[in-house]
């Protein structure tokens, strides 16, 4: 008959080899987007141009960002920055940015803190031989207890 150390020995290794398993298998990501919800978006004003000058939204917990993007011609296929200014801390933030009108797929950006309150990343968009592409820029901010963000949109020619 099998000792008492032997059963703990197996218990430990059951346990050892499960939560290797759950580390393979199971997406950080998605156990993050179970505890904190879905991300609750607000809608900027339609009438804000990025191409003039940044834009602002007020998000749900009242704390405003702006967001802009340089060069202000934003031309397709060249180097862009993305550049989001808070006056609070925001630990993680990130830009889902695709086109409306056609599928040019997603391009996830993400933001590094440049100073206090402004967090940048470089990105590109791609061409399209039909032009005027409408855009949905996506500025998402995954905190600890939500997941709050704010919805720009934007067009671009040929």
């Amino acid at each position: 008959m099998p000792s008492l150390r032997f059963f703990k020995w197996l218990t430990l290794e059951i346990v050892a080899v499960l939560l290797i398993g759950a580390y393979i298998l199971i997406d950080s990501h998605d156990v993050y987007r179970w505890w904190v919800g879905d991300t609750h978006f607000v809608q900027t004003n339609s009438k804000c141009d990025l191409h003039v000058n940044a834009c602002e939204a007020t998000l749900k917990d009242g704390s405003k960002l702006f967001f802009e993007i340089e060069p202000k011609a934003i031309p397709l296929m060249k180097p862009l920055l993305f550049k989001v200014t808070s006056a609070v801390d925001l630990p993680n933030i990130e830009i889902k940015l695709f086109a409306t009108n056609m599928n040019m797929g997603l391009h996830t950006i993400k933001l590094t803190q440049t100073s206090k309150g402004v967090y940048e990343g470089e990105g590109m968009l791609p061409t399209c031989v039909m032009g005027n592409m409408i855009w949905q820029a996506n500025v998402i901010l995954n905190q600890t207890t939500q997941s709050q963000g704010a919805i720009f949109t934007f067009k671009t020619d040929k």
